[in-house]
């Protein structure tokens, strides 16, 4: 069984939602700009710490949904992208400033039992935003 299965994710479409880049929050937070040296091993750090408090990394992917919705309604449209990696990425940037890189090399200092925790926090959150969506239809089951 996948990951994806046992979340209880479904196969539901919605329409593809396209922005230019520019209207896209992601790209002014700075989430995919590049860091290095002691920066990026402070973003990492963080990025960790975030994700390994679930309360803190649902509050901060709950801000990603409300602050973000250009980029999240991209991102939970398209079938190419991994939505709760782009959550996960997306509250860390809005919670401690960390781009995609650091938050990603993060999550291979957890545990398997904390990707667990933060991949259902985030499957909850992408519900959430499903069930608020202005988009047709729903992704994931209610």
């Amino acid at each position: 069984m996948t990951n994806l299965k046992r979340l209880n994710l479904s196969s539901k479409k919605i329409d593809r939602v396209y922005f230019h880049y520019s209207e896209l929050e992601e790209y002014h937070a700075g989430m995919w700009r590049i860091v290095r040296g002691e920066q990026r091993k402070q973003y990492v750090g963080l990025s960790a710490e975030l994700m390994r408090d679930i309360r803190k990394f649902r509050s901060a992917m709950r801000r990603a949904i409300m602050e973000w919705p250009n980029s999240c309604a991209s991102a939970f449209s398209s079938d190419s992208t991994n939505h709760l990696a782009f959550l996960g990425h997306a509250g860390c940037c809005i919670a401690c400033g960390s781009p995609e890189e650091a938050t990603r090399v993060a999550w291979h200092t957890l545990t398997m039992r904390e990707q667990a925790l933060a991949n259902k926090a985030a499957a909850d959150i992408v519900k959430e935003w499903h069930r608020l969506s202005r988009y047709q239809g729903e992704l994931f089951d209610a």
